[in-house]
């Protein structure tokens, strides 16, 4: 098989996947959306389980609750992990805004911060308050990790924040978000896409989210059809590929015992 054409089978082969993928979650929506559908129970994610008490907590103190992107760019690899973040700021803006002050978001990408300007927007209008909205509320406070982690030490305290979210792509900086919530009592949830980040964060912060639990945010919080959906998918997918990976290890061993 030539280069050229194992490209093709490849490109062939993905397009294939994502289109099973695409169906298998329209699919597992609409059972989720029936009424006699029997709801999921997921697994508990005891970051998740603590987020309405921090977010109770920001509306009854009337402080803010400080939401974090991260420092990954949109259009980049670090769109799933900003989109994810995204996600969960739709979610729990919803009673967050409630508050006499509303949310805040930092992120050190302008095209993220947009973003997020125009899901707070959406948030305050689907409440009939968008005259309480805030542009102001998303903010790039660092357009590299170091400052961006530099502005995360003194924000709990200069903005009034009960309650820290940082759900994104983030560095080393991260531990700077955590101590600087730890200083003035403030309950940090955090997770990130990198195996690295999640370790520090496991040991600073009050709830840190490990391996892909970041990205079950909108599942969690929400409880919409589509998100619950699209990570019953992701299960199915993972259980079929390390059925693949057996089936292939055990095709190989009866192949060298000469069995086959």
């Amino acid at each position: 098989m030539t280069d050229a054409l194992l490209q093709v089978v490849i490109r062939f082969l993905a397009l294939l996947i994502a289109a099973v993928f695409a169906v298998l979650i329209l699919a597992l929506t609409v059972l989720a959306g029936r009424r006699t559908a029997r709801p999921r129970v997921l697994r508990r994610i005891d970051a998740f389980q603590s987020l309405p008490a921090t977010v109770g907590q920001a509306v009854e103190t009337g402080r803010r609750l400080h939401i974090s992107l991260g420092t990954g760019s949109v259009g980049t690899a670090d769109t799933a992990a900003t989109v994810a973040g995204l996600t969960v700021l739709d979610q729990i803006s919803a009673a967050a805004a409630v508050s006499d002050r509303p949310p805040i978001v930092t992120t050190s990408d302008g095209a993220a911060m947009l973003l997020a300007q125009d899901t707070l927007r959406s948030v305050y209008a689907r409440q009939n308050a968008l005259a309480r909205y805030e542009p102001e509320s998303a903010q790039v406070v660092g357009l590299t990790p170091i400052s961006y982690g530099a502005a995360q030490t003194t924000l709990p305290s200069d903005a009034a924040v009960a309650g820290a979210v940082l759900i994104g792509t983030v560095g080393q900086e991260a531990v700077l978000l955590a101590e600087g919530g730890q200083r003035v009592g403030v309950t940090t949830l955090a997770g990130a896409d990198s195996a690295s980040t999640q370790a520090m964060l496991f040991a600073t912060a009050d709830h840190p989210l490990v391996g892909e639990d970041v990205f079950a945010g909108a599942a969690y919080i929400g409880g919409q059809p589509q998100h619950v959906a699209s990570l019953t998918a992701q299960d199915l997918a993972r259980i079929a590929i390390a059925g693949l990976i057996v089936l292939g290890v055990v095709v190989q061993t009866v192949r060298s015992l000469g069995l086959f």
